[in-house]
């Protein structure tokens, strides 16, 4: 849940970049994520005596199952759930070394590379189980979103994404303040955002800047995943400059993801189609 969240963090904020317009952006933009501790909700660190042996049971259980020689045949001719279940070993090992908090680091991106060109996005993540979900790509033509996986040689279409039923998007409320912060070369200030989510108040802070307003909001849509309907993105709606960092608490861990690259490039149109030869199969297959 955590990490469809940030991803619709990072879309909705990359949609609000330079929303007041003159040209269209295109190049990349790249978003680093880092994790941390809440203190309002801190994550559980240890596992309990049982938890323990029921992991350690798993990951032998999953180590075994990978050394079969059987097993071990058909994931050399399935790279995508080779991937997967590498990543699922990962995860277990880093709740075994480090307790709740490693496995939610283990199993969080490091960082997103959106490329953006004519209303297109193709957006790449870097570590943490999303990656065997494959790279996202969204056509402008079509209005859809794909996920496409290299190794297997397959993409799959994203359903639409939908505001959850108890979000109440009017319920958003937008403080600037005076504090202010430099990210890349850029001055930002700090706002704090309030909302209504599943009968709950959240609050989360954005960093923007000014600097940055010449490009077109629409050239930053990026579709499907981000769909616009999240809280989030009627925050940034309300404000005044570019979203360069945002720091948000979810189910006890505080996530902070931040532009570590804003390029303005000429990129190919061939980096915004679906490769040919590529089998399409079910979402989440």
């Amino acid at each position: 849940m955590i990490m469809k969240k940030i991803i619709v963090f990072i879309f909705c904020a990359t949609l609000a970049l330079m929303s007041q317009a003159q040209v269209n952006f295109e190049g990349t933009v790249k978003w680093g994520i880092t994790l941390g501790g809440s203190q309002a909700a801190p994550a559980q660190k240890e596992l309990t005596p049982q938890q323990k042996e029921e992991l350690n049971k798993g990951i032998a259980e999953l180590e075994a199952k990978m050394n079969d020689p059987e097993m071990k045949t058909m994931l050399d001719g399935n790279p995508s759930m080779k991937a997967m279940f590498e990543q699922q070993l990962a995860t277990m090992k880093a709740m075994q070394s480090n307790g709740a908090a490693g496995a939610a680091a283990g199993a969080m991106p490091k960082s997103y590379t959106v490329k953006l060109k004519d209303g297109n996005s193709y957006t790449q993540v870097e570590g943490g189980a999303l990656a065997a979900a494959g790279d996202i790509l969204y056509l402008k033509s079509t209005d859809k979103t794909y996920y496409i996986k290299k190794a297997a040689k397959t993409y799959s279409v994203a359903p639409k994404s939908k505001a959850p039923a108890s979000t109440d998007n009017a319920a958003v409320t937008v403080t600037a303040t005076t504090e202010t912060a430099k990210i890349l070369t850029y001055t930002c200030t700090k706002y704090i955002v309030t909302f209504t989510e599943a009968g709950k108040t959240k609050t989360m802070f954005i960093w923007a800047t000014k600097d940055l307003k010449k490009y077109s909001s629409s050239s930053f849509h990026t579709g499907g995943v981000g769909n616009q309907s999240h809280a989030s993105a009627s925050a940034f709606s309300k404000i005044d400059g570019v979203p360069l960092k945002i720091e948000v608490t979810e189910q006890g861990q505080t996530v902070v993801l931040q532009v570590l690259e804003l390029k303005s490039a000429t990129l190919s149109a061939s980096d915004f189609v679906l490769p040919t030869g590529f089998k399409e199969v079910p979402f989440g297959q």
